[in-house]
């Protein structure tokens, strides 16, 4: 049960279909929270429906399509959760890293909203110095998401950047354990998306003063510091 002190308001998700989006929609609906999940097309209406989530229907390559939902959603579902992101290994032309999240972004100010998460990945901005051959082949997405995160800074938005670790594929397990999140850019190491998830709700579920303007990273699996420690952030877990 959450402390009703710290309970989460009401979130909006972008990206909701995708494996970690799922995941944060099932542990936010079993927690009672709020949620309402953009979707782009019907086909999985009724799995989200009934989780308890609302739908809304939009699709962030569209811009036209977000301004009334977004305007409509701000005050039952004030903290607006992207976790847009497109497969690395498929047609550029499909990738809503840059495009969709900023359209998003902008639709989202102009809304009216305040709190935004943006959930990227490791070896965006400054991180990038620090990749090795395997990051490499990300280069192009990596650049998307990069730009994505240079648009938000530049807002009025009370805006997070968390950047995981590698997930790999959906049907990948990597080591779960204790995530490390902190703010040194040369970390390094994987992530399970269960324990993604969980570090999501834990940035939810923060005071925004703690987490505002900061860009946090999460590994668990085969940590590397390549920027001298890696200090953990004083994120404080407030749920059993």
């Amino acid at each position: 049960m959450i402390d009703p002190a710290t309970q989460i308001p009401g979130v909006l998700i972008f990206g909701a279909t995708g494996p970690t989006g799922t995941l944060v929609t099932n542990l936010l609906r079993e927690r009672g929270i709020a949620v309402a999940a953009v979707l782009r097309s019907e086909a999985r209406r009724g799995e989200f429906e009934h989780s308890g989530a609302e739908v809304l229907r939009a699709d962030a390559m569209q811009p036209d399509s977000l301004a009334s939902i977004l305007e409509s959603a701000v005050e039952g579902y004030p903290i607006l959760l992207n976790l847009l992101g497109g497969n690395p290994f498929g047609e550029p032309e499909s990738w809503p890293d840059y495009e969709g999240v900023r359209n998003v972004t902008e639709a989202a100010a102009a809304a009216g909203y305040r709190r935004y998460i943006l959930v990227t990945s490791v070896g965006t901005g400054d991180s990038w110095q620090y990749a090795d051959a395997a990051e490499a082949i990300l280069k192009p997405i990596i650049e998307l998401k990069s730009r994505a995160e240079s648009h938000l800074k530049a807002t009025a938005l009370d805006w997070t950047i968390l950047k995981p670790g590698g997930l790999g594929p959906p049907q990948w397990q990597n080591a779960r354990g204790k995530a490390l999140i902190t703010e040194n850019h040369g970390v390094r190491g994987l992530i399970d998306r269960e324990d993604l998830a969980d570090v999501i709700l834990r940035l939810l579920e923060a005071d925004s003063d703690t987490i505002r303007h900061r860009e946090l990273y999460t590994v668990v699996d085969k940590i590397e510091h390549n920027a001298g420690v890696a200090q953990p952030f004083p994120l404080i877990k407030t749920t059993g």
